[in-house]
C-alpha cells in the first residue's frame, strides 16, 4: 500500500498540466489559474482539518511569520512552474522543475558550507548534461518556458531549505501547507490586482479544471505522498515520485500530441537519473520527503 500511495501521488501532481492547459484554454491566466489553485486548495484543506480531531487551524505569531516566508517561494514556485506550460511541452516543464533535488544540493553547498560528495558530482553533472540536451538555439519562446520552469525549480529549492531552517516541526503538513495556500491566494491576487491583470472566467470548464487543480494537488495528492512515506519510507518514496514527471511526459503526448524528439528524450531520462541517483544517497534527509511535495 506504501508504493501504491505514493505512485497515485506522483500521478496527481502530475497531472497538474492537464489541468492547467484545460484551465487556459477556457479562458483563465497563469494568475487566475494560481489563485483557483491556492483557492480550491484552500477550502479542501479547511474540510480536511476541521473534519479531523487531531488537526488544527492554530500557529502561533512566530510560525506565522514562518509560514508567510515561505509562502514566497511557495507562491513563485507555482506562477513560473504555471507559465512555463504555455511555452513548452508540459512532460519538459515538470520535468526541469524536477531539478529541485541537485538544486537544493549546490544551494546547500552554497550557503550551508555543504561538503559536495562524488556520488553528488556525478549527479550534477548528469543533471547538467539533461539541460544541455535541451537547449534550442534560436527558439526565444521556449527558451523562455525552460528559463521559467528551471526556476521553479530554484524558487522550490529555496523552500525547501527555508523549511528545513526555520522551527514548524511542531505543525502538521497539512496544516503549514493549509496557510500557505490561504497566504499564496492573498499573495497572487494583490500583484493581479496592482498589474489589472485579474481574469474572472465564465466557463464551468475552467472553474473545474481549477477545482481539480486545487484539490488534486493541495489535498489529494498531499494526503496520499504522507501516508505512503509512513508506510514505505522516505527513500522508497522519494524514488516513487519520479513518477511525476513521467505522468506529465505521458499526458503531454496523449492528449496534448506533443512531440518527444530524441534529445528531448535523452535529456528527461538524464534529469531523472540524476535526481534518483541524488535521492538514494544516505544523506537524503528526512524533512525534505516530509515536506518536499506541498507545491
Amino acid at each position: 500500500m506504501g508504493p501504491l500511495c505514493v505512485i497515485l501521488s506522483a500521478i496527481l501532481f502530475g497531472m497538474m498540466p492537464l489541468f492547467t492547459k484545460v484551465a487556459y484554454a477556457f479562458g483563465c491566466s497563469t494568475d487566475t489559474a494560481a489563485m483557483g489553485r491556492f483557492l480550491f486548495g484552500g477550502v479542501g484543506l479547511w474540510i480536511v482539518i476541521t473534519a479531523s480531531p487531531k488537526l488544527s487551524f492554530h500557529v502561533t505569531k512566530q510560525e506565522f511569520l514562518h509560514i508567510l516566508l515561505l509562502s514566497l517561494p511557495f507562491c513563485a514556485t507555482t506562477f513560473l512552474l504555471y507559465g512555463s506550460y504555455s511555452f513548452i511541452s508540459s512532460g519538459l516543464a515538470t520535468t526541469l522543475h524536477f531539478t529541485y533535488p541537485v538544486v537544493v544540493m549546490v544551494l546547500s553547498m552554497i550557503f550551508f558550507h555543504t561538503k559536495l560528495q562524488a556520488r553528488q558530482l556525478i549527479c550534477l553533472l548528469i543533471c547538467a548534461a539533461g539541460i544541455l540536451c535541451l537547449y534550442r538555439p534560436g527558439g526565444n519562446t521556449g527558451m523562455k518556458g525552460i528559463v521559467m520552469a528551471l526556476l521553479s525549480g530554484v524558487t522550490y529549492s529555496i523552500y525547501i531549505l527555508l523549511l528545513g531552517k526555520i522551527g514548524l516541526k511542531r505543525l502538521h503538513v497539512l496544516t503549514v501547507t493549509f496557510w500557505l495556500c490561504i497566504l499564496s491566494l492573498l499573495e497572487i491576487g494583490a500583484v493581479s490586482i496592482a498589474g489589472g491583470e485579474v481574469t474572472i472566467p465564465t466557463a464551468w470548464q475552467a472553474w473545474a479544471a481549477m477545482a481539480g487543480l486545487g484539490l488534486s494537488a493541495s489535498v489529494a495528492a498531499l494526503a496520499l505522498f504522507q501516508i505512503g512515506v509512513s508506510l514505505c519510507g522516505e527513500v522508497k518514496a522519494s524514488l516513487l515520485s519520479t513518477f511525476e514527471p513521467l505522468t506529465g511526459v505521458v499526458i503531454g503526448i496523449v492528449v496534448f500530441n506533443e512531440s518527444l524528439t530524441a534529445p528531448i528524450a535523452a535529456g528527461i531520462l538524464l534529469i531523472l537519473c540524476s535526481a534518483v541517483l541524488l535521492v538514494i544517497s544516505p544523506e537524503k534527509k528526512q524533512r525534505e520527503a516530509q515536506y518536499g511535495k506541498s507545491t
